[in-house]
């Protein structure tokens, strides 16, 4: 077992569970069974939450997993220090009143930051957001959160039902599908906004490896913080190019999969140049009905 507190680790498939700093609730035959079925990794999930290298042998907490004081510790560090931008980035409190679609929701802790704050959220679910994890967690909050499935390339909500689109491509395996993008403007209203997070091309790993093809023989660069296909800025705006006002930004860094010689540079000045994530934002224009659907980007 690993001797640094708050770390969690799999063994040949099975949890072993650190002592706990507080009283945990205990694991349900419903959650043994959940996890006896899908086996999810803990680990990867953590990681993923935190957006943290996907090689990260720290987990949240000390907790046992899927627990509510693990789900709860999750979401606190997923703000804090690294990923301190994300509350201005995704417009936590910004929204109050309007309706919100999220898709890709990871363990549900952006959705529940959104529903605090007051704004109605609709959480889409495929089989790959480990659906059951997901309405588990939301389940503990009495906050207006829904879950629908979302699996077909159609989305089954009506024309213009959403101010707002929140979308998480972090894990996606392909870019936006022109297919997906034309439906993210049908449910939208006029004047709604799409917020997104894409893996970004020209990252610190991009130019680590130009600038120094040969670190590999001192030191070895740390994984991604994301498993999803790598975007520029200039794709973005070519495939939301139904929609206007584009704002694209880098964010997240941690210093400790820079190089050490880059590690002497404000990070906040680094992360703007070679930040791992994409934030995209856009409007559908007022000139558009609710329900149109644009051409597909060639």
């Amino acid at each position: 077992m690993d001797a640094i507190r708050g770390n969690l680790k799999l063994y040949a498939g099975n949890f072993a569970f650190l002592p706990e700093s507080g009283v945990s609730e205990p694991v349900t035959p419903s959650r043994q069974s959940l996890v006896a079925r899908q086996q999810p990794d803990a680990v990867a999930l953590a990681n993923r939450e935190l957006i943290r290298p996907l090689g990260h042998n720290r987990a949240a907490c000390g907790f046992v997993p899927f627990t509510a004081a693990w789900y709860d510790e999750l979401e606190q560090k997923r703000y804090q220090r690294h990923g301190s931008w994300l509350s201005t980035a995704l417009e936590f409190g910004r929204h109050p009143g309007e309706s919100l679609l999220h898709l890709g929701p990871g363990l549900g802790s952006d959705a529940v930051r959104y529903a605090r704050t007051g704004t109605p959220v609709t959480v889409g679910l495929t089989d790959s957001d480990h659906p059951e994890l997901v309405r588990e967690n939301l389940s503990r909050h009495l906050l207006p959160i829904r879950t629908v499935n979302v699996g077909g390339t159609a989305l089954p909500f009506p024309d213009g039902a959403f101010d707002v689109v929140s979308l998480n491509a972090l894990h996606d395996y392909a870019p936006p599908a022109p297919s997906r993008v034309s439906e993210l403007f049908r449910v939208l209203k006029a004047g709604g906004k799409v917020i997104g997070l894409f893996p970004a091309h020209y990252d610190a790993g991009y130019w680590q490896d130009l600038i120094l093809p040969l670190q590999w023989l001192y030191w070895q660069r740390p994984a991604d913080p994301s498993t999803g296909a790598k975007v520029t800025s200039r794709q973005l705006r070519h495939t939301f190019q139904a929609f206007h006002e584009f704002k694209v930004a880098k964010r997240h860094l941690r210093r400790s999969e820079l190089p050490h010689p880059w590690r002497i540079l404000p990070l906040v000045f680094l992360e703007r140049l070679i930040g791992r994530i994409l934030v995209f934002k856009a409007l559908k224009p007022l000139s558009a009905r609710s329900g149109l659907t644009v051409p597909l980007a060639a």
